[in-house]
């Protein structure tokens, strides 16, 4: 069995305009925590023309540590730890925990800094809307959890409901109909996807005061990437399931999927 070490040299890195991170030893499950070793700073000028500056690490936190973009293990195909956002993560990590700004206007500097850095416009609203989820979660009164999340639960069901609808014969949702044929799939689907996109965005405007663009975003996201999410979901709690397993029955259950997908295969010319 092969070991890893590390040395125990100290190193020098010159003045490169870099971030330079230490990964700190990893002590429960997968959760990677740096501690920041070269100062990032971010400049800029607000909406009511006056300055801001922030710099982490904060000076009277000598031990602070990040986690970079906290991002769940389930979305990072979509929006990746680390990458151009980087510093503004940085940043932000160090910002929602200061009591003297207010976690949205945080969350706003945070998306900002990502335009600064040149971020894909999708990219960094996408995770702008991350972040505000997280602040609402965290921060929100019942009443404005109960708004949001219960809009995002709707909209859930309504994807649900439009599988089904898509699937059989069964109307359940009246602006898609019940149409025949590979025409009327195709027709439904695009019935369907109008109202993924219209239903979301009348409950962001609603619902979703004062953050009513994260409500927008965050609701036609789910209601577009409902089924590639579910499918994502499916292999990834699929994943996470077996590797808690002992590997024998890991072995197993790859041979078994590989008979399984061999047998359909075969199948397929067969039929």
């Amino acid at each position: 069995m092969g070991v890893f070490t590390y040395g125990t040299d100290t190193i020098t890195i010159g003045d490169t305009g870099n971030i330079v991170l230490e990964r700190l030893p990893i002590q429960e499950g997968d959760c990677e925590e740096f501690r920041l070793h070269r100062t990032v700073t971010y400049a800029t000028t607000l909406a009511d023309g006056s300055p801001f500056v922030y710099t982490v690490p904060p000076a009277n936190e000598p031990d602070w540590v990040t986690d970079l973009a906290s991002v769940p293990q389930l979305l990072t195909w979509l929006v990746p730890t680390s990458g151009k956002h980087l510093p503004a993560a940085l940043v932000h990590d160090a910002l929602v925990d200061d009591p003297a700004i207010d976690r949205y206007h945080a969350d706003e500097l945070f998306r900002d800094g990502m335009g600064d850095l040149e971020v894909g416009f999708i990219r960094r609203w996408l995770m702008w809307t991350a972040v505000t989820l997280e602040t609402i979660r965290r921060r929100a009164d019942v009443l404005t959890k109960v708004r949001t999340f219960g809009s995002l639960l709707l909209i859930v069901l309504l994807g649900a409901a439009a599988t089904v609808n898509l699937a059989t014969d069964v109307t359940i949702l009246p602006w898609m109909g019940t149409e025949e044929g590979v025409s009327g799939f195709f027709v439904e689907t695009a019935f369907g996807l109008a109202g993924a996109i219209v239903i979301p965005v009348v409950l962001g405007v609603l619902l979703w005061a004062p953050v009513r663009t994260a409500g927008v975003i965050a609701g036609v996201s789910i209601a577009v990437l409902f089924h590639a999410m579910l499918l994502v979901a499916g292999v990834y709690g699929f994943y996470r399931l077996l590797e808690g397993t002992p590997r024998r029955l890991q072995q197993a259950v790859g041979i078994v999927l590989l008979l399984a997908a061999t047998v359909v295969f075969t199948w397929s010319f067969l039929r």
